[in-house]
């Protein structure tokens, strides 16, 4: 993996600026990245499959903006890359590649929101 993504801390202030200090909320917000995710890259991987670019580049788009508010802004960036090669249909070797190692990223990303959750629930007793 490049850049160093895999141990990339969260940065939950985008989150803590959209719900305030919502601690409940947070903990919401992060329990339905950890539920919907996984159908996401299913489905992600199911256009794959089929090298439906369209396809692929509108999975990629609708996973997109969900790395922001866990604080995962880079991830973002690198979904984003996976978006427009599908979407001009360039550098189409690299995109299974790149889909692997989001699969990748994501259970590290799951492990740093079950930190997350753990944390909030201690400090504000939740």
């Amino acid at each position: 993996m490049q850049d160093n993504r895999d141990s990339h801390p969260l940065d939950l202030s985008y989150l803590t600026e959209m719900v305030g200090h919502d601690p409940e909320f947070m903990i919401e917000v992060f329990e339905t990245f950890i539920e919907q995710t996984p159908f996401y890259i299913a489905e992600l991987e199911d256009a794959l499959s089929i090298k439906n670019w369209k396809w692929v580049a509108d999975c990629a788009h609708k996973i997109k903006p969900t790395f922001s508010y866990v604080g995962r802004s880079d991830v973002k960036e690198f979904v984003q890359a996976i978006e427009t090669s599908a979407r001009k249909e360039e550098n189409l070797e690299s995109i299974a590649e790149k889909v692997a190692d989001l699969r990748l990223l994501l259970d590290i990303i799951y492990a740093q929101i079950e930190r997350a959750i753990a944390e909030v629930r201690g400090k504000y007793n939740v």
